[in-house]
């Protein structure tokens, strides 16, 4: 395991950078691309449209849902052991779904068996950028999730083609033993070790030796539970309150994908082009993530600004879509939808970085990801009552906007108040500022100095 005192900011992180790239190919990309599946499920198994699609919701929850389970996985091993294990578990998953005989079948071995194995390998690699990258992490970052938009384009065509010459079992099949590159993308991920961790984990043990020194009269393994999952970050007021804006704003954000194409099909746009609307807006989605996280590393605009102005475009774009009657008119929503969406999507595992501390990213990466995998598994059944009680796609987006509106006014509590010591990130910082570590190379930290310089230096509670 290579030790360094600070994180390279390039090297062998661009070869993480590309295994995270074809992570999200296979893992996010399964997600996006599985709906190629659905009518074939139906047709096969005669069921529900509702039940059918509960193999897609239980798969991209239990991918996200399960992140403190791969966290705490590679804190017993490795990043790298864990993303190759999860290869083989989607293989199996995948493959053991070739004799499916119903629907419920399905849902075990796509949703819960390849979910989890998707899990082991997208945690892990997401947290391995964090500790490659420290002044370019939102761009690598940024790049890395492009893989998302990438496979909209070819896992799509790629599993119709498949289902065409193999049935849909015969697909899975093939899928499966594809997803067994997850082990190359795995060995990618060399282990590299912080320095500086080792005073922060001194803190950190301090604190969880406080917090569970009661349940160790109860269960003898509580603290290593504690230590494991990293349970006390969701005692930490600022990483609580970013994974609560970042769950409304995943609520709001999941509930396009349910009924933006029944939308432009009640509109009378033909079936092929209203199919074609979630392609549009995912690769413009693919093409400006790179591009914001590069800006955001460089821009004199701090990168929880830069969050909640994708954020509140993103509102904007829920409530123009009710209000876009033709066809061109959602095409640019879309478009404008893929911007915005582009500008946040490369900042969340940044300030999931930032509000969990730098050698804590696995651990707080996982928890996000469970806030993230509860919105998902919550945003679309939301849709799907509003339509059943209102008869109507556009409360849908009125209340994803609402949603996504509040979660930006949550976030308004991490912003510095008047009266207090801080500065935007641009030029050099005021004496009384320190520079902060998660933020780039101009990043200032936003909070209150300490009157004196003891015993008020906990980094958990620093902004």
């Amino acid at each position: 395991m290579s030790s360094v005192d600070e994180p390279p900011d390039g090297g062998w992180g661009w070869m993480v950078v590309l295994s995270t790239f074809l992570v999200h190919v296979f893992a996010v990309g399964a997600f996006t691309s599985i709906g190629v599946f659905y009518a074939e499920f139906r047709e096969v198994f005669k069921e529900s449209a509702g039940s059918t699609s509960f193999i897609s919701s239980v798969f991209i929850a239990t991918m996200l849902m399960c992140s403190p389970i791969a966290s705490a996985l590679s804190n017993l091993t490795s990043c790298r052991a864990v993303a190759m294990a999860g290869g083989i578990i989607s293989a199996v998953g995948l493959g053991v779904s070739f004799f499916a005989q119903n629907i419920v079948h399905l849902i075990i071995t796509i949703g819960l068996i390849t979910g989890f194995g998707m899990s082991l390998m997208y945690s892990p690699s997401m947290a391995m950028i964090g500790k490659y990258f420290h002044k370019r992490h939102a761009t690598a970052n940024g790049i890395a999730i492009s893989g998302t938009g990438v496979s909209m384009l070819v896992l799509s065509p790629l599993f119709q083609l498949l289902i065409d010459e193999f049935r849909w079992n015969g697909a899975l099949l093939i899928f499966g033993g594809m997803t067994l590159n997850g082990c190359v993308f795995g060995a990618l991920l060399r282990p590299l070790h912080l320095k500086d961790a080792g005073k922060d984990k001194e803190a950190e043990d301090e604190e969880v030796a406080d917090s569970s020194r009661t349940c160790k009269v109860i269960v003898p393994f509580c603290q290593k539970v504690l230590e494991m999952f990293d349970v006390t970050l969701l005692k930490t007021p600022p990483f609580l309150i970013y994974s609560l804006s970042l769950f409304l704003l995943m609520l709001g954000y999941s509930m396009i994908f349910v009924h933006l194409v029944a939308h432009a099909q009640a509109l009378g746009v033909e079936k092929t082009q209203a199919a074609f609307l979630p392609s549009i807006m995912g690769i413009v989605a693919a093409v400006v993530r790179p591009i914001n996280g590069w800006l955001s590393d460089r821009l004199p605009v701090r990168k929880l600004y830069y969050y909640m102005a994708g954020s509140i475009g993103l509102g904007i774009c829920n409530i123009a879509i009710p209000h876009s009657r033709t066809y061109v008119a959602l095409v640019v929503c879309m478009v404008f939808y893929g911007v915005t969406s582009g500008a946040f999507d490369p900042l969340i595992a940044v300030l999931a970085r930032k509000y969990s501390g730098g050698f804590r990213v696995s651990g707080g990466l996982g928890w996000a990801f469970v806030f993230q995998g509860a919105a998902f598994l919550l945003g679309q059944p939301i849709a799907g009552w509003l339509y059943d009680a209102t008869g109507n796609y556009d409360m849908s987006f009125y209340a994803a906007a609402t949603f996504i509106f509040v979660s930006v006014v949550i976030l308004l509590l991490l912003v510095p108040r008047k009266g207090r010591s801080w500065a935007l990130e641009s030029g050099e910082p005021a004496p009384d500022v320190p520079r902060d570590e998660c933020d780039g190379v101009v990043g200032l930290q936003a909070r209150q100095l300490p009157v004196t310089t003891e015993g008020q230096n906990n980094p958990v509670f620093q902004l």
